[in-house]
Formats: C-alpha cells, structure tokens, sequence
C-alpha cells in the first residue's frame, strides 16, 4: 500500500494572536470604502435612464372646473 501522509519535518506552531484596534483599521477603512463604492455604483445603476422606452399612456388634458361646479 502507498502512504499518503506528507514527509514528516519539523513544523513551527502557529497560532493567531488578538489584533490590536490600530491594526485593525486599515481593513476597517477598506471594508467601509468598498461598501460605500458598491452603495454608490448600485444608485447610478437604479437612477440610470432606460436604453427602451416605455410606451406612456397618452396625456389627458386636465379638467377645468367651472364656477360653482361641484364634482
């Protein structure tokens, strides 16, 4: 049978250690500048004119109440 562990050497352990709140905000202020640039590209998108034009319902002229005329 073949062995398929990898070769065994000498591996330091690693661990995470707690990250202090200075160097935390770089990725804080790339999240936030990401979200922000999305937030933006999304309302240009919502706000952007139609390539097809819609068919609008034909316009009525308004009504002109008379003196006295109640509707």
């Amino acid at each position: 049978m073949l062995k398929r562990e990898a070769p065994r050497a000498q591996s330091e352990y690693v661990y995470r250690r707690r990250l202090k709140a200075q160097e935390l905000l770089p990725a804080i202020g790339v999240g936030i500048g990401v979200g922000a640039l999305a937030f933006y590209m999304a309302y240009l998108f919502l706000q952007r004119t139609p390539l097809e034009p819609r068919e609008l319902p034909p316009a009525e002229p308004k009504k002109r109440l008379l003196r006295g005329a109640t509707d």
